[in-house]
């Protein structure tokens, strides 16, 4: 009988050779049982991040989740949060003729916040930081007033957030409704604020996509020049 420690070699070795398939003619994909509820980071909380991280993940035949990747981020920790919620995601397994194999598959984990249908809020947040300086911490925010009229507005703003956590140079790079653009500037501008990460604090650009409504307005909006 092998040591543990071998079987378990010999295990994970016949697990990285094991095929991976996809779903399609004869492979039945793997269907989720449970998902927990995903945590939601209060960064994303305070700019009321909303939308759904894309993850590229393979279910392996015993059901257990393996190789998580985002496809499409949210920001603000929300990627890191959908990573390790999957994982605790229960799954039956894919099957090819029948039998239990690794099947790679895409699943999205939404987040949604506590918000009425009219508020302004964040659909998407990035961040670029020089080499060797972390992004900073989003620490308070404000957003226009919430008017009750039925419209669904998008607003793309780019800015520089300095080592003291203000925002400048802040730019819409695009927009569905330039009626909305000067007060959502102003809001940022005046009362979003950030804390420096790490022992080199610098400037680092960031761009967010704030939406009104229940969606963002289709078609996509023009970029502005």
């Amino acid at each position: 009988m092998p040591k543990p420690w071998l079987a378990f070699l010999i295990s994970a070795s016949a697990a990285a050779q094991s095929p991976v398939f996809r779903p399609g003619p004869g492979v039945v994909p793997p269907f989720v049982e449970s998902r927990p509820k995903p945590a939601y980071t209060d960064e994303a909380r305070l700019a009321k991040l909303e939308g759904g991280v894309l993850l590229s993940l393979v279910v392996g035949s015993s059901g257990l989740v393996r190789d998580v990747q985002v496809v499409r981020p949210l920001g603000l920790g929300l990627d890191e949060s959908a990573v390790e919620n999957v994982r605790s995601w229960q799954f039956k397994p894919g099957t090819k003729g029948g039998a239990p194999v690794d099947v790679e598959v895409n699943e999205e984990v939404f987040f949604r916040p506590e918000r009425t249908l009219w508020d302004w809020h964040v659909v998407r947040a990035v961040f670029n930081p020089p080499p060797g300086v972390m992004r900073p911490v989003l620490i308070k925010t404000k957003f226009p007033p919430t008017v009750d009229q039925e419209e669904n507005v998008s607003v793309t703003i780019a800015f520089d957030i300095g080592p003291q956590g203000l925002p400048a140079n802040l730019r819409v790079v695009r927009s569905s409704d330039k009626k909305w653009e000067d007060a959502l500037l102003a809001a940022v501008r005046d009362g979003w604020r950030f804390r420096a990460v790490g022992d080199q604090p610098a400037a680092v650009p960031a761009w967010f996509e704030f939406v009104r409504g229940s969606h963002s307005p289709i078609p996509a909006p023009a970029i502005h020049q």
